[in-house]
């Protein structure tokens, strides 16, 4: 799911940013799994971390706009920036709650 999520970002995100929040949660729940010590001792654990590694970086590379968060200590990484370009709904979400913007990227045909 985090890959998909990513690879949607990547040619835009396609919906509005509440769920973007909520698609966002699954990289929470992610870490939670690398967090946890029982699971840290199962077979292909280090590839599972490693993956998320290589889909974690391909993330950074797309959500290039930092978010105006005041406290950003209590915030994971991934929930501080957005992707550069999205849907006109999710572009005008983020003009309005957090007075970012960003590319509104061209409707597909599906």
């Amino acid at each position: 799911m985090w890959r998909g999520f990513v690879t949607t970002c990547e040619s835009g995100y396609d919906d509005s940013l509440y769920e973007y929040h909520f698609d966002l949660q699954v990289r929470d729940a992610i870490e939670a799994a690398l967090n946890d010590r029982e699971l840290s001792r199962l077979d292909g654990y280090d590839l599972f971390h490693a993956k998320v590694s290589v889909i974690d970086e391909k993330f950074r590379q797309i959500a290039t706009v930092p978010l105006p968060v005041k406290d950003r200590t209590n915030r994971a990484w991934w929930n501080l920036a957005v992707p550069h370009q999205g849907c006109k709904e999710f572009a005008e979400n983020l003009r309005e709650e957090f007075g970012v913007t960003i590319t509104v990227a061209p409707e597909s045909d599906d």
